[in-house]
């Protein structure tokens, strides 16, 4: 809704960036604060560095635990296998808390 010099906006948006906001966030909070105004703010959704590495990790960390599941499979039909059932669980575990971790990195909820 208004226009600011480019140098200006530069530094808007390095104080914003130091304040952990976007420019529109910090505007806001400026407009809200001065004139009382409460403005309507949309959700950000801010770019994740490095996502798609993260989509690619979490991809394969899914086809590891897939893996895991039909080695539990296998122990639970009775078959042998090399590995003890309390191994598995601990990757399982390592599984889940690497995906949960990806996940929340993106902004994604738990599938």
């Amino acid at each position: 809704m208004f226009r600011i010099a480019r140098e200006e906006a530069d530094k808007l948006v390095a104080i914003a960036a130091a304040m952990g906001l976007t420019p529109g966030q910090m505007a806001r909070r400026i407009i809200e604060r001065e004139i009382g105004l409460m403005a309507r703010a949309a959700t950000v959704r801010r770019r994740v560095a490095n996502a798609e590495l993260l989509r690619q990790g979490l991809g394969q960390l899914g086809m590891v635990g897939n893996n895991v599941n039909q080695i539990a499979a296998h122990l639970n039909q009775g078959k042998p296998l090399p590995w003890r059932h309390d191994e598995l669980e601990r990757i399982r575990l390592d599984l889940h808390t690497a995906i949960t971790a990806i996940m929340a990195v993106l902004g994604r909820g738990q599938s």
